[in-house]
């Protein structure tokens, strides 16, 4: 790793790829690594579904917001 790009800017273009995607892709490519990041314990794949569906302000759960495993990952 010496002889190449660093971390931080491996990390640059990851965010700039992701950035670059439409608003609503940009928006849960975004949200899903800071989930896994800020949280305590590890995510399985339905804890991590189940918060990255959660509208602020809202008091209740839509289930229509789920995202598909497959988008997340095109996604990030």
């Amino acid at each position: 790793m010496t002889n190449g790009p660093s971390l931080e800017d491996a990390d640059g273009v990851v965010l700039g790829r992701i950035k670059a995607q439409t608003s609503e892709k940009a928006k849960l490519g975004l949200a899903t690594p800071m989930w896994v990041s800020h949280s305590r314990q590890s995510l399985e794949e339905d804890a991590l579904c189940h918060g990255l569906a959660v509208e602020v302000g809202s008091t209740d759960l839509n289930t229509n917001n789920f995202p598909v495993t497959s988008t997340l990952l095109r996604c990030c």
